[in-house]
């Protein structure tokens, strides 16, 4: 009986989890697409066709986009097709949307990926060091690098490793358009330095979540327990102080790849990086409206997604958020 009833919290729990996911991506489709069409239909038309275009253009231009129908109901239709799998067709370029946008989400996220498989590691250990030299010399001048490289803005830090490694040194490219027209090393080297701008930018945050969180349970009566009962001290910092820490550290990396997602936009174009992040600021300047709202419902959708994995991973690491005893 107490598995039958375990079962049915669990599926209570995915439901719940997955009504919650779909309630958030609906608030982002009215939130994406308020945002997309508060101007009025003329301006949007006239940046999209030019300020030499005639009033008969203009007039077509918002007839054959539907600009000139109420908000719900263009709502209610992109929403519909939107579903069904059918993101629209670009009014500036006159192709479709999808297919436009999925190579480069592919490659932003495999970029996000690159990046956090460096930079949770390297973090992770670093605030173990930091939370074992706690107030020592190490632990100071580390914190204090940290927190000065934490303030750097995503553009000071590529363009200064590009200056190094891409113009000084030569070793990489200085844009990623490999990626588009390269050869598989081409490609495979224009992916390091913007996955290296974005390590260097999440490494502070998660180090330092990770130095107080294990500090915290490094103190905690359950390690200070077992260093009593003689246990090594690799297997008190890892199997109590670290597995311990395990959630407020997920948070913070969960935290940081939805940033990285965000700040992929500024990064990739500094390297002329051909990922969705581009592809959206160059749909806002031309006012590319229909690309604008599939790029930005992907984004939120992928979003969704990784705080719910961080979720069932917390759940893992916490007994009590599994049903287990703690």
């Amino acid at each position: 009986m107490k598995r039958i009833g375990a079962k049915k919290s669990k599926a209570r729990s995915a439901l719940r989890y997955l009504g919650s996911a779909v309630l958030t991506l609906w608030v982002i489709s009215l939130l994406v697409f308020a945002g997309t069409n508060i101007r009025p239909a003329e301006d949007v038309a006239r940046q999209a066709l030019g300020r030499t275009v005639t009033e008969g253009q203009l007039q077509t231009f918002i007839d054959e986009n539907g600009l000139n129908r109420p908000l719900p109901q263009r709502y209610a239709d992109w929403a519909s097709d939107f579903v069904r799998g059918d993101w629209g067709e670009s009014a500036v370029t006159g192709r479709p949307v999808r297919p436009a946008i999925m190579p480069r989400l592919w490659r932003s996220l495999l970029l996000a990926l690159l990046a956090a498989l460096v930079a949770v590691p390297v973090s992770v250990l670093l605030g173990i060091f930091m939370a074992r030299r706690r107030q020592k010399r190490s632990d100071v001048a580390t914190n204090m690098l940290l927190a000065g490289v934490s303030a750097l803005p995503e553009f000071v830090v590529g363009l200064a490793l590009t200056t190094v490694f891409a113009v000084s040194l030569g070793w990489f490219p200085v844009d990623s358009t490999a990626l588009t027209f390269g050869s598989a090393s081409d490609k495979a080297l224009a992916y390091v330095l913007p996955a290296a701008t974005l390590v260097i930018l999440v490494v502070p945050y998660i180090a330092r979540v990770t130095r107080a969180s294990v500090t915290e349970t490094l103190h905690a009566s359950y390690s200070r327990a077992a260093v009593l009962r003689g246990l090594q001290p690799r297997l008190v910092l890892w199997d109590y102080a670290v597995r311990n820490a395990a959630v407020p550290i997920l948070n913070a990396v969960a935290i940081n790849f939805i940033y990285m997602l965000g700040g992929v936009i500024v990064v990739e174009n500094v390297f002329g990086f051909p990922g969705i992040g581009q592809l959206l600021v160059q749909s806002i300047g031309r006012a590319d409206v229909i690309t604008v709202q599939a790029a930005a419902m992907a984004i939120g959708a992928i979003v969704i997604l990784i705080n719910m994995s961080t979720d069932g991973l917390s759940a893992y690491f916490t007994p009590k958020l599994r049903g287990g005893r703690s």
